[in-house]
């Protein structure tokens, strides 16, 4: 049974397989950064991903006066 990747997608160095696109490369840390970034300014960062037809990343910020 395969594993959904994204309850992992924003810890640091994870990496989705990318057999069918090896020319795609990257460290692993970008979606890391953005969660830091986020959570460092009072948000939170989710995804929604459907096979087939692609993935939607939301963020909230905190808002303050």
């Amino acid at each position: 049974m395969h594993q959904s990747p994204l309850p992992r997608l924003f810890e640091k160095f994870y990496r989705v397989d990318n057999t069918e696109t090896p020319k795609i490369g990257g460290t692993g840390l970008g979606l890391s950064i953005v969660r830091q970034i986020v959570e460092a300014h009072g948000g939170r960062i989710w995804v929604e991903s459907k096979v087939g037809e692609g993935s939607q990343f939301h963020f909230t910020l905190a808002l303050f006066e």
